[in-house]
């Protein structure tokens, strides 16, 4: 018999003895080992798994004390659905009603309720101005001021040379007379009996020569190239940085051909009015480097500038505004630069697809804008634009329209007028919530006439008076 040898192990003596070669013993000692093993790691996942908790593959399936559709679930949800249907079914029905040559869109918290070819570009009149009142609010920033100064080099004696009035693109400098006449009075305007009379205060008494206006701020461009020529004159301009009266001379029947000329002579008359001598007319002239200032006016921030534009529908100020805009952001007070920084304004905003602008004033029937534009504008600017339109049935260009209706006093909003053009833009304050904005251009002969316009405009108010604030959540919170 063969067995196998088996290594000596040191007895502790120096001396190696043979293991035994008993495989029962053997045996019993790797079970033991083993079940020490086994017991232990046994011990060590019990351990474990009580701290596990088990996944039930069971699918439960319970049924909710609340329904899904529970007022208790979701009342603001049922809130703005029932609110807002009210107002969607309402313009459902007079959608039939605008012109084919239209567009028309309708938005309440965030939802559009109702359009008809929104996207359509078509002609937008004065509505206009609220782009323009949109970018200089970017550009310029509320807090914007004009300054308008006086220079000249005063004695002792209290007088001077010259007096050398340069002007900063104020377009609401104005005499009292002249706000007296309007038709629709100037509410913001920067007032030339005040500059006068801080000239007088700083001791003027005698001007050897004249007022001198200066308007180098902007070009001498005092038109834009595509109005019509009856528009010159009577609609807008001629424009200049120096701009007085809208640039009327009060004792005058027509309107000189230069603004800074005609605002030397405004400014010239109320000074001759308080007891100042003169020794020349008022004219244009170049100021002396380092002629000091005397006196200065400011105008109101420039979101009292554009209420005046959106409220009175100001051409003279939008066109001023837009080569304001160019001057801030191109260092050019021209209309072309000032129409260059709207563009890349709105490039900058996504809205620039069909729009095409060629004056600040809606007045050149070139101009295309669809009704998408207005109501990305109106949401953008929907905490600050409604104060800056004119009120249904009270101010501005709204005085005389939606008088005796629910809208009266409620309604804002900015129109636009031309031949074969109407347009208005704006909101309808709602309580407890936002404002339902809409806007409305329609283009076809004969729409500017009222009795083609005023039934489409009053039918759609109807359509926005519908917007209220109940059923609130509150109210359908059990």
């Amino acid at each position: 018999m063969r067995f196998t040898q088996v290594s000596r192990a040191d007895n502790g003596f120096g001396v190696r003895s043979r293991q035994s070669a008993n495989p029962l013993r053997t045996i019993s000692i790797l079970a033991f080992v083993g079940f020490l093993i086994f017991g232990g790691l046994y011990v060590a996942l019990s351990r474990t798994a009580s701290r596990v908790t088990h996944r039930n593959d069971r699918i439960v399936t319970t049924v909710p004390r609340v329904s899904v559709l529970s007022a208790r679930r979701a009342p603001n949800t049922l809130s703005v659905i029932t609110r807002t249907g009210k107002l969607s079914r309402a313009f459902a029905n007079v959608a039939a009603d605008f012109p084919t040559q239209s567009c028309v869109a309708v938005e309440w918290m965030g939802i559009r309720l109702g359009a008809v070819n929104s996207a359509k570009s078509l002609i937008p009149a004065s509505s206009t101005k609220l782009i323009i009142a949109s970018v200089a609010l970017e550009i310029l920033k509320p807090e914007f001021v004009y300054t308008t100064r006086v220079h000249g080099t005063l004695d002792a004696n209290g007088s001077v040379a010259d007096l050398f009035f340069v002007g900063g693109g104020d377009p609401l400098i104005v005499r009292n007379e002249y706000v007296a006449s309007e038709k629709y009075p100037t509410t913001s305007g920067t007032s030339l009996e005040k500059l006068a009379d801080s000239l007088v205060a700083a001791g003027l008494k005698r001007v050897a020569g004249s007022v001198v206006g200066i308007d180098s701020r902007y070009d001498d461009k005092r038109f834009v190239d595509v109005w019509p020529p009856d528009f010159r004159f009577t609609e807008a301009g001629p424009l200049g940085a120096l701009f007085v009266d809208d640039g009327v001379v009060l004792s005058l029947a027509t309107k000189p051909d230069d603004p800074a000329v005609s605002a030397a002579t405004e400014l010239q008359n109320l000074l001759s009015a308080r007891g100042v001598l003169f020794g020349a007319l008022p004219r244009r002239d170049a100021m002396p480097t380092g002629t000091p200032e005397i006196a200065s006016i400011q105008s109101a921030p420039l979101t009292s500038v554009i209420q005046e534009m959106m409220v009175n529908s100001d051409n003279n100020t939008a066109e001023l505004l837009l080569k304001e805009i160019g001057f801030a952001s191109k260092g050019t007070g021209s209309t072309d630069a000032g129409l260059t920084a709207v563009k890349e304004t709105l490039v900058k905003w996504k809205l620039d697809k069909d729009v095409q602008l060629f004056d600040g004033s809606g007045l050149a029937s070139e101009g295309r804008i669809p009704c998408d534009v207005f109501m990305s504008l109106l949401d953008t600017f929907s905490s600050s634009m409604p104060n800056l339109m004119a009120v249904a049935g009270e101010t501005g260009t709204l005085r005389e329209t939606f008088d005796g209706t629910d809208v009266a006093g409620v309604l804002r909003g900015k129109t636009g007028t031309l031949n074969g053009v109407k347009a208005l833009v704006g909101y309808v304050p709602v309580p407890n919530s936002g404002p339902v904005s809409f806007a409305l251009l329609m283009n076809k002969t004969g729409i500017d006439n009222q009795g083609s316009y005023r039934p489409i405009w009053y039918s759609l108010a109807d359509v926005l008076n519908r917007a209220s604030a109940s059923p609130s959540t509150e109210q359908l919170t059990p």
